[in-house]
């Protein structure tokens, strides 16, 4: 797996324009600030911003699911594989607490990249099937097929 590309891939997934977002003013400008500080390198800063974010939302807001989801992007990044792991679980819980959405699906697909980096391309399986049967766009979906088609084996599907 190249794994600069799947991380670039996941990270890129959800831009600060994306359709993606559920939202609005201050919450949407500190995404896009985030996903900003992410693409410039500034993980330090990404991660504080999304933790007061998320510290300024009550703990029933499915924006709760988004802000751990990036958190979890921005340690992946930055090649924190534990507090990935942890984000990305805080993520999914807030889903299954919240309701799942298109950031859940990325929560489960981050999950997977991370076990894959740690070799457990087993358990990585799981979480990527997982992610097919929620809300994902075309391109993360392309992704996820790819990932479960490397893991089993399975020859490349030609550029699509």
């Amino acid at each position: 797996m190249k794994t600069a590309l799947a991380l670039a891939f996941l990270l890129s997934a959800c831009p600060a324009g994306a359709s993606t977002r559920r939202g609005t003013g201050a919450a949407d400008k500190s995404f896009a600030k985030a996903d900003a500080m992410l693409e410039k390198g500034s993980y330090a800063a990404a991660a504080a911003l999304l933790k007061n974010l998320g510290d300024s939302l009550p703990a029933d807001d499915p924006l709760q699911t988004r802000v751990h989801e990036r958190t979890g992007a921005v340690r992946l990044r930055e090649g924190n594989l534990r507090e990935a792991k942890k984000a990305f679980a805080a993520a999914i819980k807030a889903a299954q607490r919240l309701g799942a959405d298109e950031s859940a699906a990325k929560a489960y697909t981050g999950m997977g990249l991370c076990l894959r980096r740690e070799k457990n391309d087993e358990y990585a399986l799981k979480f990527f099937k997982r992610a097919l049967r929620l809300d994902l766009d075309d391109g993360t979906r392309m992704f996820v097929d790819d990932q479960i088609r490397e893991i089993e084996g399975d020859p490349p599907v030609p550029a699509r």
